[in-house]
């Protein structure tokens, strides 16, 4: 299915700022945050910095390792953008977008920090950032697509 050039800007426009939204949400826990956090229900729900050194849920890996893994899933995931763009697959696009950009979004941050900044509690664990979850948003939206495509689910 063909779709205007005008979603396709949206959609990078959407991206974009979600982009800086992280960026700025980042600069804002390291920087203003108070060392407590700020919390809408004590010690549950709010803003805490949290500096996660090591992968999801903060499994360590050695730092090296994790820089070259995360820079080669960025590659593959920039080839099948491409390809989606070239297909003109909104939907791919969005998925793969939100993925490569959070996965950027946190890669900057080990460059940066040797951390990735997690800011947001909705428990008590685990702490998280905007580009975690356009990542997961990402990954949830390409596996649906992908079980459309093999008819597993309706629509």
């Amino acid at each position: 299915m063909f779709f205007s050039d005008k979603k396709i800007i949206w959609l990078n426009t959407i991206v974009l700022l979600l982009f800086i939204i992280d960026r700025v949400s980042k600069w804002l826990a390291l920087h203003i945050l108070p060392q407590k956090g700020i919390f809408v229900i004590p010690k549950m729900t709010g803003f805490i910095l949290e500096r996660n050194q090591g992968i999801a849920y903060s499994v360590p890996l050695p730092s090296t390792f994790l820089l070259i893994i995360v820079s080669v899933i960025i590659i593959i995931l920039v080839t099948l953008l491409l390809r989606a763009y070239q297909r003109r697959e909104i939907e791919m696009m969005m998925a793969f977008s939100l993925i490569i950009v959070g996965a950027i979004s946190n890669l900057l941050d080990r460059l940066q920090y040797e951390y990735v900044v997690d800011l947001i509690v909705l428990t008590s664990w685990p702490v998280f950032n905007l580009a975690d979850v356009m990542i997961l948003a990402g990954v949830v939206w390409l596996v649906i697509k992908i079980i459309k495509r093999k008819n597993i689910l309706p629509g």
